[in-house]
């Protein structure tokens, strides 16, 4: 080490008496071309770092640079241009000899800096600027002869660098989480909801923790970020369902979640639930889930099976030398059956049962749409159904492009003539709306009114009139098994 410290100094000591030297000659040539190349010289310069690893006679240099333009401008003298040109070139070269002892003696303090610039660190704003500060009092007491002072300090200003890096790397990955949980603090969130506050402060300072720790550790600290800041949207959220039941009684607080647990209990078609405890709904809203996901994974398997036979079918027939129209016809019969099988399943989980049931008639699918609404004597679409036929949309769109028949029925009330024409302009306006929302082209889709003439219960009760008004959406694939 003293080693090197006596060859560092006796080199600073060999640039110092370089510095008083004046350039041997003066330049020759275009003096715009002088200029230009000085100031190319200057780029390169910075590009290897030479304005902070030597900045004050890269500063020289550009000030010599400065008056060498200025003095091109005006029309000066080549011997003027040539000398400020000279001085540039001879601080450029003092200043990548200083460059050089100051990468030797700041190795390390410079590779921190490079990685706290990697990172962004720089965007900080102050607390970037008040390291690099420091740095630059570094690489101008090497540029002073005061070695020693940059020796140590240089572990210092090190230190100081790999701080502003991990701060850096929190601010970008934890930003959004501090910011949710300033809103907080400023919505005073923790007087709210103090337990769910506690659990989204404790996961941002774990993330805080662990990123200080280990910046280098991108996917954890994703992880890690993303966690917390669910936690902040959650304790949003609970600040907000705090807020509601505050404001109401206690049972007005029961039939909210009733209410919930009831519309929950529709979809998943357990019955009316409603003279149970909240315990007993939960626990036969968990069964049913459980069932549900029990009969996907059958079909699923089902799926499979013919999947799997129709590879079987595919490997048989490719080992053949031909294949009969009759073979070719099964398999594409084969494989048009899984695929509508396939795509029947998916069309089933679209709908509610209170909505429309789904299934197979021959090669098309039926989507009777019982939840859809007309005022009476009218074939008027309300928004009230758009939800309803956005799914029917997916439906039909599921199968590319198909072909539709909307069927129009009505109950026996009033005359034969009027529930015909009912039934058909309704049909119409489900045709109508699907066309105009791109669903198929017009020439695709085909309406058709039946009255009452084809009942699906006895018009004897209100319940089986009211089953029997109803729209029918038949859909024909282009492939059909």
């Amino acid at each position: 080490m003293k080693t090197q410290f006596f060859v560092l100094v006796t080199l600073i000591a060999l640039i110092g008496a370089c510095a008083t030297t004046q350039p041997e000659s003066m330049l020759t040539g275009n003096p715009a071309e002088l200029v230009s190349q000085l100031e190319a010289e200057l780029a390169s310069a910075k590009s290897e770092q030479m304005d902070v690893l030597a900045p004050g006679l890269f500063s020289d240099a550009q000030s010599a640079f400065m008056k060498a333009k200025q003095s091109l401008d005006k029309g000066a003298k080549l011997s003027t241009i040539s000398e400020y040109v000279s001085s540039g070139n001879a601080s450029l070269k003092k200043a990548e000899e200083i460059a050089q002892v100051s990468r030797t003696i700041l190795g390390e303090t410079s590779k921190a800096r490079d990685k706290a610039l990697k990172v962004g660190a720089d965007r900080l704003g102050q607390p970037y600027m008040d390291v690099e500060n420091q740095y630059l009092k570094l690489t101008k007491a090497i540029e002073n002869d005061n070695l020693s002072y940059a020796q140590k300090n240089a572990a210092d200003v090190q230190a100081a660098f790999r701080d502003v890096e991990i701060m850096a790397v929190k601010d970008s990955a934890l930003g959004e989480a501090r910011k949710m949980m300033a809103d907080a603090d400023n919505e005073k969130l923790r007087k709210i909801a103090p337990t769910a506050y506690g659990a989204a402060e404790q996961a941002l300072n774990e993330a805080d923790a662990y990123t200080g720790q280990n910046p280098y550790a991108t996917d954890t600290i994703s992880r890690k970020n993303a966690h917390a800041e669910f936690m902040a949207r959650r304790l949003m959220a609970i600040s907000q369902s705090s807020a509601t039941f505050k404001e109401m009684t206690p049972e007005a607080s029961a039939l909210y979640v009733e209410d919930l647990l009831t519309e929950l209990g529709r979809a998943m078609h357990t019955g009316d639930l409603r003279d149970k405890s909240v315990e007993a709904q939960l626990s036969a809203l968990t069964g049913a889930a459980q069932t549900m996901e029990q009969n996907n994974q059958t079909l699923e398997k089902v799926n499979q099976t013919s999947k799997t036979r129709i590879a079987g079918l595919e490997q048989q027939l490719n080992g053949l030398e031909g294949f009969s129209r009759e073979q070719e016809e099964a398999k594409r019969r084969l494989a048009a059956e899984g695929e509508f099988n396939e795509r029947f399943n998916k069309v089933q989980r679209y709908f509610r049962s209170d909505e429309a049931e789904v299934y197979k008639q021959g090669n098309q699918l039926v989507i009777r749409m019982r939840g859809i609404q007309f005022p009476v004597g009218q074939a008027t679409l309300t928004p009230e159904n758009y939800t309803l036929l956005g799914k029917v949309q997916q439906a039909i769109q599921t199968f590319g492009q198909p072909r539709v028949t909307i069927e129009g029925h009505t109950d026996s009330t009033g005359s034969a003539q009027m529930n015909q024409e009912l039934s058909q302009k309704r049909a119409e306006a489900v045709k109508t709306y699907l066309v105009a929302n791109n669903t198929l082209p017009e020439n695709h889709i085909q309406a058709t009114g039946y009255g009452p003439s084809r009942p699906l219960a006895p018009e004897t009760t209100t319940e089986g009139r009211a089953i029997n008004r109803r729209i029918d959406v038949l859909i024909t694939p282009s492939q059909t098994p």
